[in-house]
């Protein structure tokens, strides 16, 4: 209904509320049909998509959906764990067959056994490799081999480490310095550029999802401001201050800025008879919000009032919620 065009008499208004009912339209499509819901429970909206995956049947039930998509996520991860191990094994025998080759006919007529040739496998050579990647360029290889000749045998194991853990096979002592002052600054460094660029990659997407918020809270002020006055005539829930977010702690060891928006108003919108429920997922995809900070942790910080007394709330970005609590509730001390 807050996005439904109708409730819209101003220009800018309904052709945003357009824009934002064509989400609301498709989600209902999806949750709607047994099959496509069932897909969507597990895989979200790329299982929807069918990218990479076989088509389902439609006749099928959503328990045979999840069985069946469930096998091929099985078969997808077996696949890239043999790509990124990249296992590699030989197997080589060696056979004598002189007497096949070099004996007279009439050697065949005595010989026992029918006069058939005798051969014999007089050596063998077994070899295994498998690889681990260890960061983006360096990779660890364990191989092992097992040899027999002429009924003597043995083997080895060996163990090629990248020359990032070059310092391993020296003292405990070399190698927890160089864990520390090399490899792991190393490692942080990737996932700092890892993070860089797949904030790059996806700019035009956070774009797309800051104006929809904005959209969103925009049609959301004339709701907020009837439930703001109903939660008033009662004491009931009001949210005074929302955000979400990165925030950054008073300890932290580098200088670094909150990356945080406002999102009181969404909030506000989702209050039913003076309570607040947020389920177990990313708030991010929650109307009215955006993700600010992608690939980063986020929190919800928030500052409400019932009952006349405020309360105080930090929640993980994936932790459930619900409004108001007695924990929450700030003391008069405070």
């Amino acid at each position: 209904m807050l996005y439904h065009p109708d409730k819209h008499r101003d220009p800018e208004l309904k052709r945003q509320a357009e824009q934002l009912f064509t989400y609301v339209h498709q989600a209902y499509e999806v949750l709607s049909d047994p099959q496509s819901r069932a897909i969507y429970d597990i895989f979200g909206k790329k299982g929807l998509e069918v990218e990479g995956w076989e088509v389902v049947e439609r006749k099928r039930t959503p328990a045979e959906i999840r069985e069946e998509y469930e096998r091929l996520q099985r078969e997808r991860d077996e696949r890239r764990l043999q790509q990124r191990t990249n296992p590699k094994g030989t197997i080589s025998v060696g056979i004598d067959a002189t007497d096949l080759f070099d004996r007279y006919e009439e050697d065949f007529e005595d010989a026992p056994g029918g006069g058939f040739p005798h051969i014999d496998i007089n050596r063998m050579h077994i070899s295994q490799s498998i690889e681990a990647p260890l960061t983006t360029s360096d990779t660890a290889v364990l191989s092992g081999s097992l040899s027999t000749r002429n009924g003597n045998g043995g083997g080895n194991i060996n163990l090629c480490v990248s020359a990032v853990f070059y310092a391993t096979v020296g003292p405990l002592a070399i190698y927890l310095a160089v864990q520390k002052l090399i490899i792991m600054p190393y490692v942080r460094a990737q996932k700092e550029q890892e993070l860089e660029k797949q904030k790059e990659d996806s700019a035009s997407e956070i774009a797309r999802r800051k104006q929809e918020a904005e959209a969103s809270v925009l049609l959301m002020q004339e709701s907020v401001k009837r439930i703001i006055d109903a939660e008033e005539s009662k004491m009931g829930l009001i949210i005074l201050n929302a955000w979400y977010g990165k925030f950054v702690s008073d300890n932290s060891q580098k200088p670094e800025r909150a990356k945080v928006i406002d999102v009181t108003v969404p909030l506000q919108c989702l209050v039913k008879d003076s309570k607040l429920t947020l389920t177990e997922a990313s708030k991010a995809g929650l109307p009215g919000f955006y993700d600010p900070c992608v690939g980063e942790e986020k929190s919800l910080k928030l500052l409400y009032q019932f009952r006349g007394a405020l309360h105080q709330v930090l929640s993980g970005d994936t932790e459930p919620l619900r409004l108001p609590k007695q924990s929450h509730r700030i003391s008069s001390e405070t």
